[in-house]
């Protein structure tokens, strides 16, 4: 199949939409689920990267030690990002931190996870989620330094957060597309929160969204690479699962990205089933990981042994490095609206690659690669030609829950 042309646009906005984010530090959520979370952004930057000719590869990193210490990371385009974790950098971690120079920012969770082994989220490991913070930001970062009046650049806004969110409008094969790309990442490496991934049109994204229409176009929404039940207990290959609710999606974007991934000859599946919005579902939820936390404080306050103290301590942390992760990463009153991915009803479907279960064993974590950056990159060059011819049906869809 003939590759097709992506070019940076004069138009000031697109047909239709691409949306895609990296939650830094969004490694685990409960019931097993594993992921790396950059898989939104990580299509977005490559889609970017071919439209401009920008190179990601990170050039330098300037590593500050101390309580007060801070990671500088750099890429060959110029772009720069900066974050600090909140208990500090020792001088084994700045030397650790060399080990991404030469490393491509496409993928913030990869190279975070090939510079410091691993990565967890909700505090557990704060340098190597506020190192893929300023990789995430470096990334965004090059194509508003290259491209000035091209691109929109905005911060998070989000209390606590110190993300980047960026917006331009490209061509795929002539086809105007809005694109936003953005980081989700708190302030000293504790995340994640999310409140304004996916598409969802508060805080700082408003002044990126509104301009380029993507507050009310049919939009391709793009999220990680998991490792989570039912599908990945069915599947033997790496599958790229599409999700978007039949009442609360859009059920035309999804077929457009089954469609684009049949031509390719890449595996993908089709869940309708599957994002169905709950009104308090996040709130159960919290309550029920509450009084979990509850039965910790019990069981521990009645040990008398080191080894159950240590068994308890160890229990805790894993329990808030991993389960707490499906409450952390959104407020209650964003869930019940937007889902678990933030979609904005009616607009998107969902594409995530997913892994069998049984890599995880090998794995332990699920990780992005630069081919996987591809074919992120070639479904949605394809789906967005295919979107282009069915676009009223799409809209009629966006209408309709727009007029609820």
């Amino acid at each position: 199949m003939a590759s097709h042309k992506v070019v940076l646009s004069s138009k000031k906005r697109g047909i239709l939409g691409i949306v895609g984010h990296a939650g830094c530090g969004h490694c685990y959520s409960h019931l097993g689920f594993i992921q790396d979370d950059s898989g939104g952004l990580t299509a977005v930057m490559a889609l970017l990267t071919e439209a401009t000719g920008l190179s990601l590869e990170i050039e330098s990193v300037k590593t500050v030690t101390g309580m007060d210490g801070f990671f500088e990371v750099r890429t060959k385009a110029g772009g720069v990002g900066r974050a600090h974790p909140r208990r500090g950098i020792t001088a084994a971690e700045a030397r650790l931190a060399q080990w991404a120079v030469g490393q491509d920012a496409t993928c913030s969770q990869t190279v975070a996870m090939n510079t410091f082994g691993r990565i967890l989220g909700q505090g557990a490991m704060e340098v190597p989620v506020a190192f893929q913070t300023a990789v995430a930001n470096a990334a965004l970062d090059s194509f508003a330094r290259n491209f000035p009046g091209q691109f929109l650049l905005s911060d998070e806004k989000v209390p606590g957060n110190v993300g980047k969110i960026l917006g331009t409008v490209i061509e795929v094969d002539g086809v105007p597309v809005s694109i936003m790309g953005l980081s989700n990442a708190t302030d000293g490496g504790i995340g994640p929160n999310e409140d304004i991934e996916g598409n969802v049109c508060l805080f700082g994204k408003e002044v990126v969204m509104k301009p380029l229409g993507l507050d009310h176009l049919p939009t391709f929404l793009l999220e990680g690479k998991v490792c989570a039940s039912p599908v990945s207990d069915e599947i033997h290959e790496n599958t790229f699962l599409i999700r978007a609710h039949t009442d609360a999606d859009n059920p035309v974007v999804a077929e457009c990205y089954i469609e684009a991934a049949k031509r390719l000859g890449y595996p993908a599946t089709y869940r309708p089933e599957m994002l169905a919005r709950s009104e308090n579902a996040m709130r159960n939820l919290t309550e029920e990981m509450g009084k979990r936390i509850q039965e910790f404080g019990k069981e521990l306050a009645q040990a008398t042994t080191a080894i159950e103290k240590c068994r308890i301590s160890a229990a805790i942390n894993e329990f808030a490095s991993q389960e707490l992760g499906g409450i952390t990463f959104m407020g209650d009153n964003i869930h019940k609206i937007m889902g678990g991915v933030g979609q904005i009803p009616g607009l998107t479907a969902c594409m995530s690659l997913f892994v069998p279960r049984s890599s995880i064993q090998r794995d332990v974590l699920p990780s992005l690669s630069m081919q996987d950056a591809h074919r992120y990159a070639e479904i949605l060059k394809e789906g967005a030609l295919i979107l282009a011819d069915r676009l009223p049906e799409a809209q009629a869809i966006v209408n309709k829950h727009a007029s609820v």
